[in-house]
């Protein structure tokens, strides 16, 4: 894909999560741990859910559940997702975040194959049932969470607006470049969640916006910013934190998390936010707005 002709849109909003967010690792199932960050996908759900609400979008499941490495559910979010460059986000305040699991018992029987229905059929207070039956219809799992005090998200998706059109259009779906920008200009300041329907956030109207053909940054050159970025795109003469992530094609990468600390399971934020300088490698790109907020929302992909 040749980047220097691309329609480029960049979406970006700075978020504040009520208590935090809940996004799952993919194909777990008896542990179900959540990332310590928003991921590539969530992101471009959180920008993708109000501007498909805006441009009046049904939406149904996709003839292809199968998206890169991981499945999807959403005719709609499959065509964002395709079209999408860059999605990322960048973290700062004086709190931090933590993953945390608890206990809790699901209903499961609906998600049972054939062999195991058979095995959850049982005469009421029978030993089958209370041995077998029971323990299968609602067992105890591990439900992750990543608990957020006293921080702020900085969220960026980048897209190419042209290939968005395309794939809308492959459905049957008639936009224009001029909906989109109109629509778009309004949807950065209409996110209500990240993740689960629970992790509400609210919207920083200062600080979130939506441009046309960003600035682009090509390899060699330097760049800062408090977007996590991935590993293979850039080179830092500083010592960052490392966290794997699924991309926006669901293959975990591992990326640079501009923090004073981060793991799978703890980040500590700076408390102001603090950019990071990284230079971009071959084959990627920075894009990054025009407004003075370079360090906070520019972001890095393939």
């Amino acid at each position: 894909m040749n980047y220097l002709t691309l329609n480029i849109r960049l979406f970006y909003s700075t978020v504040v999560p009520s208590w935090g967010f809940s996004v799952r690792y993919r194909e777990v199932s008896a542990a179900q741990p959540s990332y310590i960050l928003p991921p590539p996908p969530t992101v471009v759900g959180a920008f993708a859910y109000p501007l498909a609400r805006i441009l009046g979008l049904a939406d149904t499941a996709p003839r292809e559940l199968r998206h890169g490495r991981g499945y999807i559910v959403s005719r709609n979010m499959a065509a964002f997702l395709d079209a999408a460059i860059v999605a990322s986000a960048g973290v700062s305040g004086n709190g931090g975040l933590v993953m945390h699991q608890e206990p809790t018992k699901l209903n499961a029987s609906m998600y049972k194959g054939s062999s195991e229905a058979s095995r959850i059929r049982a005469e009421p207070s029978t030993r089958k049932f209370y041995d077998e039956a029971l323990p299968r219809i609602f067992p105890v799992q591990a439900v992750g969470a990543t608990y957020t005090v006293g921080v702020e998200f900085y969220l960026t998706w980048i897209v190419d607006i042209d290939r968005l059109v395309k794939n809308f259009d492959n459905q049957g779906i008639k936009l224009t470049e001029e909906d989109i920008d109109v629509a778009g200009q309004q949807a950065v300041l209409g996110i209500t969640r990240i993740g689960s329907k629970e992790g509400i956030v609210t919207v920083d109207p200062a600080k979130s916006g939506y441009e046309k053909n960003p600035v682009v940054k090509h390899p060699g050159e330097n760049i800062k910013t408090v977007q996590y970025v991935p590993k293979t795109c850039v080179e830092t003469q500083e010592s960052i934190p490392v966290v794997d992530l699924p991309s926006v094609d669901y293959t975990l990468r591992s990326f640079y998390v501009v923090s004073t600390s981060a793991s799978n399971t703890v980040l500590l934020p700076y408390s102001i936010p603090t950019p990071g300088w990284f230079r971009v490698k071959h084959p990627c790109k920075a894009y990054s707005p025009r407004n003075g907020y370079e360090h906070l929302f520019t972001g890095v992909g393939l």
